[in-house]
């Protein structure tokens, strides 16, 4: 989803820009942060990048065995969990959600928590709370009832802002209701959290995640949820102000969804009663899609729309189920029409292939034209090809939903709601990369407000790879950033134009140190670019290897961006790429090669080559010669880290040499490859 995440304290530490190079093939990425000058700077003609320092709070959580320096989870790591059950009803005749929930919370930390965190997320759109961007006022989250352990608890006024609650009760600073803990919650046991709460949806679009328009509700973030609490920084509870995503903990949800009768609701999950709300001509229609694998139209809205649903009173209850999932969400309208299909997924160990069903809801309007065509095809694609590129599928459904959004998608598990796209090119890399979002981060569970590019930037990788299978590289239509040559003219425009940026800035940085206009540009699309050099660098099977790697190392867990360099090393047999990560993740740092000279001398031929950008990278050059021969040499990125800014490779002269070409793969994303070939017609002279 592109949203722009808000301003949080940077977690990491300065870098020495004249810190030595690393030997190569140390095993570690990160070295606990010394004490450093701030204002320390490089000695030479050009920027040197030093080691990654891991944030004390990381190197804490290294000792005390919950992470580890090669890139996985430590021997005592571990995650919260908690059980939801959740009962809430729509009136639509008064756009009102009221809901009520038990929590059972399981404390699985060596920590006693003297405390909770609850998000209450709608609260964005009560009066007073900061935000960055103008909404519609709804009045925010109402609380009928808050109770720990069945002991009820009144409101309190917060008096220190932004520090613990004290006193006894609950206070709600913005969009987090603080609850003290009269008896701490000691490691290995659990708690009881109940809440009755009501909220308006806001009219769509109100933040492009959520909403509702007409006859269509989608309930995102719609639950008080209980913040993460992790192993490297406690409560994580940063406010929501309507531009960073979300950092949520794995859980189990039972929720039953009270609806007028002839709405259809989809939802994260598995739908338990199907025999009550369905008819069995519409079971029969899931059934065959299961079965055969075409799309099969479950619903057609209008006169006939009856038949579909069971008959009953005015209201129906939908109950669905999902375990071990970071969050719920769910839309529902009586204006949609539902296909139905499947996706196959093989399993590992050569096991049967899997059936996951794929379900997609919209309108028939003529911009949602595309939805008709391909809305269940697309998404149905979507899981085939990034279980084949990452690993399988692990739910049992996905869906895919139509409405409230003016531009974009945005991903929950199971489940993605995207605009109403007309233009089927467009739909199928949108899909691609919402559902992309089934693996970072709904399994891999990184912190998106923090650090955005850990799922974003991921996500927009995988999805190009998704579409370059099915599609090959677009040459008109769709969207520019599906491909990976899209990505990187959006990067490269950016860059030339002096704005390249550090991926490491947590949300984005806020304010005029990162345009909103450049959050996509950088956490996206820079960061799929990045990866893609990665993959020229080390290779296309060890990349692929180590990229898996890390993902599988921390499904279910809440990797850091340490977590994720040490794990690609590691998986790569240990190389030290801390000069890599420091260029493209702390610095905007942009990358320019060029061919200064080809000269001939007796019987050789001197190739000089010039650094003229920041970013230093090995020099991948391809020789060819009149006989059709191709030499293939590399300047090692050493020569750039001494500080130099020119290196010569000296080759024979015969046979003789017709064109000299840097990166002719294009592995790398040059700022300008205009210099940086060299054929004797060129220049004039032939060496």
């Amino acid at each position: 989803m592109r949203n722009r995440p808000r301003l949080v304290p940077l977690l990491v530490a300065a870098h020495l820009l004249a810190a030595p190079v690393l030997t190569r093939h140390a095993h570690a990425q990160t070295r606990v942060a010394p004490t450093v000058d701030p204002a320390a700077t490089a000695a030479g003609p050009r920027p040197i990048p030093g080691p990654v320092y891991e944030s004390a709070r990381f190197s804490r959580a290294v000792a005390r065995g919950t992470r580890t320096r090669s890139g996985g989870p430590g021997p005592h790591y571990w995650v919260q969990h908690a059980r939801y059950t959740i009962e809430a009803t729509l009136d639509v005749a008064r756009n009102r959600l009221e809901g009520q929930e038990r929590v059972v919370y399981l404390n699985r930390s060596p920590d006693s928590l003297r405390q909770l965190a609850v998000h209450l997320r709608q609260n964005v759109f009560a009066p007073g709370t900061p935000r960055r961007q103008p909404v519609p006022i709804t009045g925010g989250v109402t609380l009928h009832r808050v109770a720990v352990n069945g002991g009820l608890i009144a409101p309190v006024k917060r008096r220190n802002h932004g520090g613990p609650v004290t006193a006894p009760g609950y206070a709600v600073d913005g969009t987090v209701l603080w609850i003290p803990l009269a008896t701490p919650l000691l490691p290995g046991d659990s708690l009881e959290f109940m809440v009755a709460w009501s909220y308006t949806p806001p009219p769509a679009p109100a933040d492009g995640r959520e909403g509702h328009e007409d006859h269509v509700y989608f309930m995102g973030y719609w639950y008080p949820q209980i913040a993460v609490y992790d192993d490297v920084d406690g409560w994580v509870a940063d406010p929501y102000q309507l531009e960073a995503e979300f950092y949520m903990e794995p859980a189990d949800y039972d929720v039953r969804l009270t609806v007028p009768r002839g709405w259809v609701v989809g939802a994260t999950g598995t739908l338990q009663n199907p025999a009550a709300i369905l008819s069995s001509s519409a079971r029969d229609s899931l059934a065959a899609a299961r079965r055969s694998g075409r799309v099969v139209r479950v619903l057609t809205p209008g006169p006939g729309a009856g038949g579909v649903f069971t008959a009953g009173g005015v209201r129906a209850t939908w109950h669905f189920t999902a375990s071990d999932v970071r969050d719920f969400a769910w839309g529902a309208s009586d204006t949609y029409a539902w296909d139905a299909t499947r996706a196959l997924i093989d399993r590992a160990g050569g096991a049967a292939r899997d059936t996951v069903s794929i379900n997609s809801f919209f309108r028939l309007t003529a911009s949602a034209a595309a939805w008709r065509t391909g809305g269940a095809r697309y998404t149905r694609d979507a899981i085939e090809q990034m279980s084949a590129y990452l690993w399988p599928y692990p739910y049992p459904q996905m869906t895919s939903m139509e409405g409230v959004l003016d531009g974009g998608g945005m991903e929950y598990p199971m489940m993605t709601l995207m605009q109403p796209w007309a233009d089927t090119l467009s739909l199928a890399g949108d899909l691609m990369h919402e559902t992309g979002h089934m693996w970072f981060p709904m399994q891999v569970g990184s912190n998106e407000t923090r650090y955005p590019w850990m799922d974003e930037g991921l996500t927009q990788f995988n999805a190009a790879q998704g579409m370059r299978v099915l599609y090959g590289e677009p040459r008109a239509g769709g969207r520019p950033n599906d491909s990976e040559g899209g990505q990187r003219a959006l990067y490269l425009r950016a860059a030339r134009a002096g704005d390249d940026a550090p991926l490491m800035l947590p949300g984005g940085g806020g304010g005029d140190d990162y345009p909103q206009t450049l959050y996509v540009t950088m956490y996206y699309d820079k960061t799929a670019q990045v990866l893609a050099a990665l993959r020229g660098l080390l290779g296309p099977e060890v990349f692929h290897r180590a990229f898996v790697t890390y993902g599988r190392r921390w499904v279910g867990g809440h990797p850091q961006p340490y977590d994720f360099f040490n794990a690609i090393s590691d998986a790569a047999g240990g190389q030290d790429l801390s000069w890599f990560w420091t260029t493209w993740f702390y610095e905007g740092w942009p990358l320019h090669q060029v061919l200064d000279s080809v000269t001939a001398t007796g019987d050789s031929v001197t190739i000089t080559i010039g650094d003229e950008g920041l970013a230093p990278m090995p020099v991948r050059l391809a020789v060819t010669r009149a006989d059709g021969t191709v030499q293939r040499l590399e300047v090692p990125v050493d020569a750039w880290l001494r500080g130099a800014r020119r290196a010569a490779l000296r080759v024979a002269r015969e046979p003789r040499i017709v064109r000299v070409a840097i990166d002719p793969t294009a592995l790398f994303p040059d700022l300008d490859r205009t210099k940086q070939t060299w054929t004797p017609e060129g220049s004039g002279s032939p060496p």
